[in-house]
């Protein structure tokens, strides 16, 4: 078998799914892992260890969804959403994509092995707009230069009809056509970040990562960065991977949510259930964080501290990864057995021991 046949047979065996993804499915993830090696030496590494910063998590995401992925800092999301496309290579597990094309058969691709040319044409429907906008534009680049990259990357357009193409996209962001031979230290930092969701719109995606996309920026311009990625979803049909810290702007802009905790999820529902109904510990901690506006309702409920620190991920605590700091823990189950992500009600899966436990809080 020559170099190319081997090749394109590996390409094709990206390509088949066996899961059979349902239409309504966008993405599957399956077991995905990720790991990286701790190391000692100077000239001969050694590896002695490995930080577990993704631990054997599977989810879905449908058609024109958006969801919320929440979690503490250090337990893994940016680095599950920059697995999904391959920003990182995955140390294990199936990222299952759906590649849409318009009055064509859609294809089903495995991201996480794809071969090089096949991941070129998947990047083409998936996005990623960063968390810091201050440090996700080249300022050596014009606004122009920087949204019409990809464009260029992936040959679109003569140079005149990539300007035209820029210049349309800066209108659909809200900013104006003559703003296209400024740098990015011009900007405000909202503005900075409606550069680089031109710049993730201009292939026309089908799939966008939105890492943390307004932790950067004052809640004014929070309020207008996330109207506008709502307005762009109803108009483009888009679905998207939304991570965060505050869980009021994800109740605000998701569907569903995921709760992560050490590399593990922990909990995933529809919106209101999960936020009226917490079926895990971790998750009940959270959200008896998050302020009410009624000053009396807010006086009167009582805030779940969590004691102790969060495990190193290099070194995770058997049994359930969350025993060491929950109150409901039991010696014996929780510290030696580890549960299993299922689901509970219609949609509603968390991976707890005593999930019933959680309705008395």
């Amino acid at each position: 078998m020559t170099d190319a046949t081997a090749g394109a047979a590996a390409m094709d065996a990206a390509v088949v799914d066996p899961s059979n993804l349902p239409d309504d499915v966008i993405l599957r993830v399956n077991h995905l892992v990720k790991e990286f090696p701790i190391t000692k030496g100077i000239f001969f590494r050694k590896q002695i260890g490995a930080v577990k910063a993704v631990s054997d998590i599977s989810f879905e995401i449908k058609r024109g969804e958006t969801l919320g992925l929440v979690g503490e800092s250090g337990c893994g999301k940016s680095t599950t959403a920059r697995s999904l496309l391959r920003l990182l290579e995955p140390t294990s597990g199936d990222v299952w994509f759906r590649m849409e094309r318009e009055g064509e058969e859609d294809e089903i691709v495995n991201v996480a092995t794809a071969k090089k040319d096949l991941l070129r044409e998947v990047r083409r429907d998936m996005q990623i707009v960063f968390q810091d906008p201050y440090a996700s534009l080249n300022p050596r680049m014009t606004v122009a230069s920087i949204i019409a990259e990809p464009l260029l990357v992936h040959g679109e357009g003569t140079k005149s009809e990539r300007l035209d193409k820029v210049k349309d996209l800066l209108k659909v962001v809200g900013l104006s056509p003559e703003h296209a031979n400024r740098y990015p230290h011009e900007f405000s930092g909202g503005q900075r970040q409606r550069i680089g969701v031109a710049r993730a719109l201009a292939l026309n995606p089908s799939f966008m990562v939105l890492d943390e996309p307004v932790s950067a920026l004052d809640v004014s311009i929070q309020a207008q960065v996330l109207n506008l990625m709502d307005d762009l979803q109803d108009e483009y049909g888009l679905t998207y991977l939304f991570i965060a810290h505050d869980l009021s702007v994800v109740r605000h802009i998701s569907d569903r949510v995921a709760v992560m905790y050490l590399g593990k999820m922990v909990e995933m529902a529809d919106r209101d259930a999960l936020y009226d109904r917490p079926m895990h510990p971790y998750t009940h901690a959270l959200l008896s964080a998050v302020p009410i506006p009624d000053p009396h309702i807010e006086a009167n409920r009582e805030r779940i501290i969590l004691e102790g620190d969060i495990p190193s991920p290099a070194n995770p605590p058997s049994g359930c990864r969350f025993h060491t700091r929950c109150p409901i823990a039991v010696e014996g189950k929780c510290d030696v057995d580890e549960p299993e992500f299922r689901e509970l009600e219609a949609g509603h899966w968390a991976a707890c021991h005593f999930p019933e436990v959680q309705q008395v809080f």
